[in-house]
């Protein structure tokens, strides 16, 4: 299967090792004109985008997905789109429709609902184990700086918020986990700040409160400032209380008064880049075998977006959103500190 892979930052560089390692015959498209070493080079992309390429994989800046993507979708290439969909919804209705009048897979760059601890708490709750959900919380942070060690993450796209910096974008992860275990969100509240000391345009610390159409309430928290990495996950329900370190690699579960016991875990050795292989292996295999079903669809992304805009709006305007109310005008302002 040939595979076009159109930018080579750092998550490019992944998806074209695990694309190579998958068995796909890949070649790359640089902005910056940077060829990686065994992988072929293509120097015009309009011109590879009509050539026999069946799959597109969209891993430039986030603001220019949806060109890319618009781009390949109507020359017919199947296409993995790197999180989030972009920075606004202009476009993604019509990208949406074009990919099912023409039957093309496609899948967006959630890879954590491929961890097994999450695997097995969805099914979990499919299954009853909570009993009546009440509220969940979801957290994830790291220091900015010390993300690309080798590089400055002043000049990173995280610090531009033209080009899909901030944590509400940046970090969106959070927002698609508790979207697809509690499912379509009402309401929005959220609060974010800046830090000076980051010397970055975009938001470090976000604040989101949650209504979901069953009534669950979620708190997600996302940051640039933790000193070290944290990612967790607390679900509450009537039953008891499940809780997810991503450090640990467990599940626990708390039923009333009882100790806390492990329920599931992930063997040792387990690390991040199984996801995002296991993520682009199932896109193949979809392109092989249309029945397979998806693990992170266009239509997810399309409203996990429409909540990361309503996360924006309701910090600008201090104020509840709706989701469902997001026009596709609306794009994030630059906020004072």
């Amino acid at each position: 299967m040939k595979v076009l892979v159109v930018g080579t930052g750092s998550i490019g560089r992944r998806h074209t090792a695990n694309l190579q390692a998958l068995g796909a015959d890949v070649s790359t498209y640089s902005y910056g004109g940077i060829r990686l070493k065994g992988v072929k080079s293509v120097m015009d992309l309009d011109l590879a985008l009509q050539s026999d390429f069946d799959a597109v994989v969209v891993a430039n800046n986030t603001n220019e997905h949806m060109d890319v993507s618009m781009k390949a979708a109507l020359k017919g290439k199947h296409l993995f789109i790197e999180k989030p969909l972009a920075t606004n919804l202009k476009g993604s209705e019509f990208l949406y429709e074009i990919a099912q009048r023409m039957g093309l897979v496609v899948e967006v760059g959630f890879m954590l609902r491929t961890h097994p601890n999450l695997i097995w708490i969805k099914q979990a709750l499919t299954d009853g184990l909570l009993g009546d959900l009440m509220y969940m919380y979801a957290a994830v942070g790291q220091w900015l700086p010390d993300w690309r060690p080798n590089s400055d993450y002043r000049t990173s796209y995280s610090a531009y918020r033209a080009r899909g910096g901030g944590v509400i974008y940046d970090l969106i992860h959070e927002l698609d986990l508790v979207y697809w275990l509690a499912g379509e969100v009402s309401e929005v509240s959220a609060m974010s700040r800046y830090v000076k000391s980051l010397a970055i345009e975009t938001e470090a610390i976000a604040q989101i409160g949650l209504r979901f159409k069953t009534g669950v309430l979620a708190q997600v928290h996302l940051d640039y400032v933790r000193p070290g990495y944290g990612r967790k996950l607390e679900i509450v329900g009537s039953n008891g209380v499940l809780s997810w370190d991503y450090l640990t690699n467990k599940v626990f579960f708390t039923r009333g008064a009882d100790p806390e016991e492990i329920v599931h875990s992930v063997e040792e050795g387990y690390e991040r880049n199984i996801m995002f292989k296991t993520h682009m292996g199932l896109f193949l295999d979809r392109i092989n075998k249309k029945s397979l079903d998806a693990i992170s669809p266009l239509n997810d992304s399309i409203e996990v977006l429409k909540i990361a805009l309503a996360c924006h709006k309701s910090a600008e305007k201090h104020c509840w959103v709706l989701p469902s109310e997001i026009s596709n005008s609306f794009e994030p302002k630059m906020m004072a500190n």
